[in-house]
């Protein structure tokens, strides 16, 4: 794809989502901890943008609040301009434990359960965009399959395929391949290299790896 410049003084393109000054608290009985202080970051349409960082230091707590499941204590978190006030199929997450797939589903069953639970589309029409996905990360033979037979690296790919055929603004992943051995993990990463280069989806990845962050990242905060 072509690097297009703008022209002199022309406004930059907005961002897609904006994360302004978020501070993000855990609450027990005994104390309050601070898990971000003040965070901010934009990402634009098509961003690689990975949240890199030592493990504990906040970075899958700030993406669990983009996606909604977390409320700020402090700042605000705008997708398109509109303030992210809870969960919706416009961000949708790939967490680490891909063995959540429902066992007694076949993969393309996974795959179409969540568009027709969310009615945004009829039987056929999520057949067909689940296939077609399918297809994109390179499980057409395994359809059928259920998922105690396949490997974990297939399964984490049925989960990422799951998550874009419900075409999400922002497709959110917290450490998905940490749980997969090295040689996997990188196949992984060449694979959803591959998949951003086909689809151009927008992705916040957070890794705590920085050489994974390199390599899958266009942007690193």
């Amino acid at each position: 794809m072509a690097h297009i410049t703008p022209f002199p003084g022309a406004p930059a393109p907005a961002p897609l989502l904006s994360v302004d000054r978020v501070s993000l608290e855990y609450r027990t009985p005994d104390r309050v901890v601070r898990a971000t202080h003040r965070v901010s970051f934009d990402v634009h349409e098509a961003d690689r943008f990975v949240l890199l960082g030592a493990s504990g230091c906040g970075k899958s707590t700030l993406l669990k609040a983009v996606a909604g499941f977390i409320e700020p204590t402090e700042g605000e978190i705008r997708l398109e301009d509109r303030v992210v006030c809870g969960p919706g199929p416009d961000r949708i997450v790939v967490f680490q434990e891909f063995d959540q797939l429902p066992p007694w589903k076949t993969v393309l069953d996974n795959v179409t359960f969540p568009l027709l639970a969310s009615r945004r589309l009829g039987r056929r029409e999520a057949r067909e965009r689940a296939l077609d996905v399918l297809a994109k990360v390179g499980l057409s033979k395994f359809v059928d399959a259920y998922p105690h037979t396949l490997s974990g690296g297939m399964k984490q790919r049925v989960a990422i395929a799951r998550a874009l055929a419900m075409q999400p603004r922002v497709l959110l992943m917290d450490e998905p391949f940490a749980a997969l051995d090295a040689l996997t993990r990188r196949r992984m990463q060449e694979e959803l290299l591959a998949l951003w280069e086909e689809v151009r989806f927008t992705l916040l990845f957070v890794t705590h790896s920085i050489e994974e962050a390199l390599g899958v990242g266009s942007r690193i905060g």
